[in-house]
């Protein structure tokens, strides 16, 4: 699954998994940068997001990781 947002997309690699779940990776789309990781967190039953260092987020941005796991929760793997 991969969706693009206006400043930010988010992209899947099928080989990659952590506890048995896909492992989604949020990229910046001017320069392609990563910025951040969605990965399941076994003790919550769901979807996390984790920033890398120095990372900044501003509300639009949030929102639309926020729409991507609620994209996951929907689809049932969340």
């Amino acid at each position: 699954m991969e969706k693009k947002y206006k400043f930010i997309n988010v992209r899947c690699s099928e080989q990659e998994q952590f506890d048995g779940h896909p492992v989604y990776r949020v990229y910046n789309n001017r320069s392609g940068a990563q910025l951040a990781i969605l990965s399941w967190y076994k003790s919550w039953k769901q979807y996390v997001f984790s920033s890398r260092e120095h990372c900044l987020f501003n509300d639009a941005c949030l929102r639309d990781i926020l729409d991507f796991l609620g994209i996951l929760d929907k689809e049932g793997k969340g």
